[in-house]
């Protein structure tokens, strides 16, 4: 089991700013095309119950801890893990 406070690099890998929201925690996180920010487990999970949330992680934001992913239930394609090197 993960601890929900590991926090694990997060990457917006789409060509737009992504936006996110968790209302009960009243968090909203922005990431510019290409950031990267170190996001704690327990928010990612939130964010996966969020509407949305899911398929944001699949399409938009690159989780770098395939484990984190896996322990998510997020799909991974295999371009996931490519970069724009």
């Amino acid at each position: 089991m993960i601890n929900q406070d590991t926090m694990y690099n997060v990457k917006n890998r789409s060509a737009s700013t992504v936006v996110y929201r968790i209302p009960e925690s009243n968090l909203r996180r922005e990431f510019a095309p290409g950031e990267v920010k170190r996001i704690p487990f327990g928010e990612l999970e939130k964010l996966t119950y969020q509407q949305g949330g899911r398929e944001m992680l699949e399409q938009f934001l690159q989780i770098i801890d395939e484990a984190v992913t896996n322990d998510l239930n997020v799909h991974r394609e295999i371009e996931y893990d490519m970069s724009e090197a």
